[in-house]
């Protein structure tokens, strides 16, 4: 079972997310912001995380930085949520190191295979 840490500040999309990926048997740690991510990740090895773009605090790019640039954290993918279209800022989360990105409003099946991917491309351990 793969580890999951959700950083989402909307508790409805929060839930949901958690919910939806709970019932496929990944194992989900939420964080409400990228400063809880912070605290989360020293107790929390997780094997992807999903990660809010606009959050209060450290956003979602700031805290995409921040892990890129830390050598133990560096390698864990992250799956970005992005609110809209935003052609720009998806580009440079991808030029950051992002490992992809899901909409706000993407179907259930659309996360599950995002984070599907993601995991099975990590391979065996």
């Amino acid at each position: 079972m793969a580890n999951v840490l959700l950083i989402e500040d909307e508790p409805s999309l929060r839930n949901l997310y958690s919910h939806i990926l709970s019932r496929k048997d990944y194992g989900v740690e939420t964080a409400n912001d990228g400063g809880d991510a912070l605290v989360k990740l020293m107790q929390y090895k997780p094997d992807v995380i999903l990660l809010d773009i606009i959050m209060p605090n450290i956003d979602g790019i700031v805290f995409l930085q921040i892990l890129k640039n830390h050598p133990e954290l560096k390698s864990i993918p992250m799956l970005m949520i992005n609110p809209g279209p935003d052609i720009g800022t998806m580009k440079r989360c991808l030029d950051i190191g992002a490992a992809g990105y899901i909409m706000k409003d993407s179907t259930p099946e659309d996360i599950i295979r995002r984070v599907k991917t993601i995991v099975s491309s990590l391979g065996p351990g």
